[in-house]
């Protein structure tokens, strides 16, 4: 069994888009990883930001890397310093640097400089005459020991692993739990709502008079779509989608088009996007756009008119002419990390020569990379893209379709994907029928 097999203890078929991105980001990086069969220890500092040690067949240990990054700088002209709340001595920022840094605007700390100019802060150094090195050790200690030991809530985007308390960007505690068939709230992050009162909201309810031009808002879509539609978003989307132009009113492109009435949301999103969405509204359409959930459209529609129905339309014989081999005689087809291995070279070197124009070269490239067993979703994307600047509709179809199959009979979280390949599949048979 490979190191990652041991180290994740999956299967193919068990493995989540987030665990697949981890196995793609560690092959990517196998030029930095250091494997040494007559030693124990694997060792890399690649984006995962955490350092393996094999002892044993099976004895592994997984440590945090340090957050930062050296320049090699040995000078001993670097401190740790942290921002706190005058008058309740809560720390809120972690940083490194030298000379003046500690006192510097930081353009990049957005939420930590809001805080700044709200709350009357102070800052302390937590050790000074240290090495580049040194300090990026101890800033990450420090950073470990005030979201283990304490309650205070850090600002830093980027924190170590394996900590008790994550960041504070998620979603706050006090926001409602996500539920099947129920819409969730437009949320505050922890950190907007302990340091500002920023709370969540929940969607407007509906009316039906504002469903004549809507557009769907997809941004930020993650866990909670599996629970709201229990596997089935395609499903509420459709019935939606369909009844809303059945009975005359239009579904836009563009949540700023001059004619929209409503933005439905098919998940769930930070209440702070949606305040700044209100006011470019109120700027470019002088007005304010209902805000309702896909949810609540497909009851309130559901009640209006009964049972709704996904509306199955005629389509054009697709004529995908093609090389590629049938799903069936694909190497490695039940063997994910050994498809990736030896297909995800060809998808590498195919994107490459994608953007450089030359799209059939492409194109068999992918066919490669399909064929040694590679089936991530960017290599159906790739693909598509590939197809759609050939104005090959007939085979953009026919790889999408492939693409939204396999993605199905995954035991994984795919709706996500599964949505955006329908929605390019849909925008090509459109042009496919022009």
């Amino acid at each position: 069994m490979g190191i990652l097999s041991k180290l994740f203890n999956k299967k193919k078929k068990d493995v989540g888009l987030e665990e697949k991105k981890k196995f793609e980001d560690v092959n990517t990086i196998q030029k930095a990883i250091t494997e040494n069969t007559n030693s124990t220890k694997l060792q890399y500092t690649g984006g995962l930001g955490f350092s393996i040690e094999l002892k044993n067949e099976d004895d592994i240990n997984v440590n945090s890397l340090p957050v930062g990054v050296s320049t090699g700088s040995t000078a001993k002209d670097s401190y740790v310093y942290e921002w706190f709340i005058k008058e309740t001595g809560e720390i809120f920022y972690v940083g490194k640097g030298r000379g003046n840094r500690f006192k510097e605007f930081h353009q990049r700390a957005y939420e930590a400089e809001k805080i700044r100019k709200k709350y009357e802060t102070e800052n302390h150094f937590v050790a000074t005459g240290l090495t580049e090195d040194e300090a990026i050790q101890l800033e990450s200690k420090e950073i470990t020991r005030i979201l283990n030991d304490t309650n205070d809530r850090l600002t830093n985007r980027h924190i170590p692993l394996f900590t008790k308390r994550g960041n504070g960007y998620d979603r706050s505690p006090s926001t409602p739990k996500i539920q099947f068939e129920t819409a969730p709230v437009l949320y505050a992050c922890e950190i907007e709502e302990h340091y500002f009162g920023i709370l969540h909201r929940t969607f407007d309810e509906v009316q039906y008079e504002n469903l004549k031009a809507v557009a769907f808002i997809t941004r930020s879509l993650r866990d909670e779509i599996s629970i709201i539609y229990g596997g089935k978003l395609e499903k509420y989307k459709d019935e939606v989608t369909n009844t809303v132009i059945a009975n005359g009113n239009k579904v836009l492109k563009s949540k700023f088009a001059r004619s929209v009435t409503a933005w439905i949301y098919i998940g769930d999103d930070y209440v702070t996007n949606y305040n700044n969405d209100q006011e470019k509204a109120i700027v470019e359409l002088g007005r304010q756009i209902p805000t309702y959930h896909l949810i609540d459209v497909w009851k309130h529609l559901k009640n209006k008119f009964g049972e709704i129905t996904s509306v199955s339309k005629e389509e054009p014989v697709i004529n995908a002419i093609h090389n590629r081999v049938p799903l069936k005689d694909i190497k490695n087809l039940n063997d994910w990390e050994k498809g990736f291995d030896e297909g995800y070279p060809y998808y590498e070197e195919g994107d490459k020569v994608r953007k450089s124009g030359n799209i059939l070269g492409a194109i068999e490239l992918f066919d490669k990379a399909r064929f040694n067993g590679y089936n991530a979703p960017a290599l159906y994307g790739s693909y598509a893209m590939a197809y759609r600047k050939l104005k090959d509709y007939d085979n953009e179809i026919a790889i999408l379709d492939e693409a939204i199959e396999r993605l199905k009979s995954e035991q994984n979280d795919n709706e996500t994907r599964i949505m955006e390949f329908n929605e390019r599949r849909a925008k090509a048979l459109a042009l496919k029928c022009k």
